[in-house]
């Protein structure tokens, strides 16, 4: 097994130099770095210091927190499956997994989660921040104990993170602006149906709302759009607002639904037998393919929810192994799902992150 003085000598350079081309400091010239990174290649360093971690039993506690699922048809399954599998992946790496949940509706839920994780102490933290202020606070006592943490699906933008995994918010309700715009006549009325307790506690949907309205502002689009707000985002309730909407306002013709239950929607406007109204909105999950495949829902914004789970994992496991620094983004991609495709879109990897 090669040592860093070993790399340093045939590279005939000092271990200081060789150190920092391993950790990508500055203070190396272009071409002593191409030298060191070939004997880095060549003799499989940071795997063999994978294999110095196994022997001396070195011990990491990573700690993950996302909100609880119901059932495999549920968006956080998917990241569910994903931190699962990274942890599969490193168990034989002294890497020990512990995992919490919270009702994403319930702010006491995620205050108790983020409290147990501050009481475990753990090295690293992969998590989805919800409640923008709660999530603000706790980082920053992540960053008062040296705590790597890694966001993923929301980006709360917070100084420290080690790096976000998720979907540019505002680029992708701008693009279901541009979907919804081109899918309705310029004449018909736009609305956005909005859970209240998501654009307070939900940074992603308000990011989203603003990306929508911006593509109509910036091409200068003259168009109607109504925002609907629901206590919450329930069948009943979002009959009961849009019965009287609707009623009051026949021109409505398109709906952005800036979350993951467009399905609710499609299933009230089904059983008032409105087919002519078209519908945008996010995630991939069976209830939402469902409607999508009937035609109830145009156009679905999928991100790739299992790759947030499995990278986020894998980015702290090599940061707090290797002390690789990942970039402080990787984009989740923007697939446009449709009925047409809807039995293809399931692609390979759009995040840009080697393992």
């Amino acid at each position: 097994m090669k040592t860093i003085k070993d790399i340093a000598e045939e590279a005939e350079v000092s271990t200081g130099t060789v150190d920092r081309v391993i950790h990508d400091r500055p203070g190396v010239s272009k071409k002593t770095k191409e030298k060191i990174r070939k004997l880095l290649d060549k003799y499989d360093f940071e795997r063999n210091i994978l294999a110095s971690t196994l022997a001396l039993k070195k011990k990491y506690s990573i700690a993950t927190l996302i909100p609880t699922y119901k059932s495999k048809t549920d968006f956080w399954y998917e990241p569910h499956k994903g931190l699962k599998f990274a942890f599969q992946e490193i168990k034989n790496y002294g890497v020990k997994a512990y995992r919490f949940y919270f009702d994403l509706l319930d702010h006491e839920s995620y205050k108790n989660a983020l409290n147990q994780i501050l009481e475990l102490n753990p090295d690293g933290v992969v998590f989805a921040p919800f409640f923008y202020n709660t999530s603000l606070d706790f980082v920053e006592k992540l960053n008062s104990r040296n705590i790597a943490y890694v966001c993923i699906n929301i980006d709360i933008e917070a100084t420290g993170h080690l790096s976000f995994i998720g979907q540019d918010s505002f680029q992708s309700g701008y693009l279901c602006g541009k979907l919804l715009d081109i899918s309705t006549e310029r004449k018909q009325h736009l609305a956005i149906i909005l859970s209240k307790k998501d654009i307070d506690n939900h940074h992603a949907i308000a990011a989203r709302v603003d990306g929508f309205m911006n593509y109509f502002e910036q091409r200068k689009i003259k168009r109607i759009i109504k925002k609907v707000y629901v206590e919450k985002f329930g069948l009943s309730e979002v009959g009961a607002i849009l019965s009287n909407g609707l009623m009051k306002d026949d021109c409505i013709k398109g709906f952005f639904v800036p979350s993951s239950a467009s399905y609710i929607l499609a299933k009230f406007l089904d059983s008032m037998d409105m087919t002519d109204i078209h519908i945008v909105g996010f995630d991939a999950h069976q209830y939402n393919l469902d409607y999508l495949r009937k035609g109830s829902i145009d156009f679905l914004i999928d991100q790739n929810p299992f790759e947030q789970g499995y990278v986020g994992v894998k980015i702290l496991f090599e940061y707090l192994l290797l002390k690789k620094l990942p970039k402080l983004k990787y984009s989740s991609p923007m697939i446009i799902v449709t009925k047409e495709n809807i039995d293809h879109f399931k692609v390979a990897s759009a995040v840009e992150f080697l393992v």
